[in-house]
């Protein structure tokens, strides 16, 4: 059966996947991904994601910008996406978040400062936000508890924490829990657990595309589809994870299905209808 995916996170402006890119939108379209939410990082990279949704109708355009790259972010850099943002109107805010984990990267001082610049101006805009978070839950936790509501959404994507942490989030209006293979590489007896306590109009399903094959690997048993590298790339030549194909949403639903012991119909239209919520498709207005 063919269900309608709608993929809640992605970079599909990926340097990886130039080379094929309007081929992976295709391909994808044809196996029930209707729609892209694809989430800009940095100043450099909000032009690329927004160039591609004006030739992909599917896309829905996301600015931000993501802990690993705000030391590099100019003195206007707010102004900056103030601007493009409103240059949009159906544009949602992200990808913003918090990084504990990865080493080399700015102070978790300094990245809250910049998140809550981000998650002010999307409630300001009235945009959805997505957000990423690694080893950072209780700092979210708290930020948002002090922050929020949030009247126009907030998708915590690759979401890994706990039930615990999902309760407490979960309490808050509007925010949603977004699950990725990144999501899937929990232990069995934690996924369990944390799947269990995700309402069911706040579940999302998405991709991280081209990134995130890894967690599908270990727990789909079904074939898991790749985007063939350039010729010339280290991935090519087998030095470099493959790359993550939008297709692959089948396989997160089918293990959230697995997991969840639900049908495969009930979580793809309800994941379907709650990012439609989020992100109202430009061609329908649904």
């Amino acid at each position: 059966m063919l269900h309608k995916y709608f993929d809640a996170h992605c970079h599909l402006q990926d340097p990886r996947l130039a080379h094929c890119i309007d081929q992976v939108i295709q391909d994808a379209t044809t196996q029930g991904v209707e729609y892209f939410s694809c989430n800009g990082c940095f100043e450099s990279d909000w032009s690329k994601v927004k160039d591609l949704s004006a030739r992909h109708k599917e896309i829905t355009p996301n600015f931000g910008l993501h802990p690993w790259w705000v030391h590099e972010r100019s003195e206007g850099w707010l102004g900056n996406l103030r601007d493009m943002l409103l240059s949009v109107p159906h544009a949602g805010l992200g990808e913003c978040g918090l990084d504990h984990h990865k080493r080399g990267i700015t102070d978790l001082s300094t990245q809250e400062i910049v998140m809550r610049a981000q998650l002010r101006l999307a409630k300001e805009l009235h945009r959805p936000c997505s957000v990423h978070c690694v080893r950072a839950f209780g700092s979210l936790s708290s930020m948002l508890h002090e922050e929020g509501p949030f009247p126009a959404g907030l998708v915590l994507h690759s979401w890994a924490g706990s039930s615990e942490m999902v309760k407490q989030l979960a309490r808050i209006d509007a925010v949603y829990f977004s699950l990725s293979g990144h999501s899937l590489r929990l232990s069995d007896q934690k996924l369990k657990a944390m799947l269990r306590e995700i309402p069911l109009d706040r579940l999302l399903l998405e991709t991280d595309s081209p990134d995130g094959i890894e967690g599908l690997q270990t727990c789909s048993q079904a074939p898991i589809q790749s985007v063939a590298p350039r010729s010339d790339s280290h991935e090519a030549h087998g030095d470099a994870p493959k790359l993550n194909h939008p297709a692959n949403i089948k396989a997160v639903l089918a293990c959230v299905c697995k997991h969840l012991s639900c049908p495969e119909p009930d979580i793809a239209e309800a994941a379907f209808k709650n990012a439609l919520r989020l992100f109202p498709a430009r061609d329908s207005q649904r």
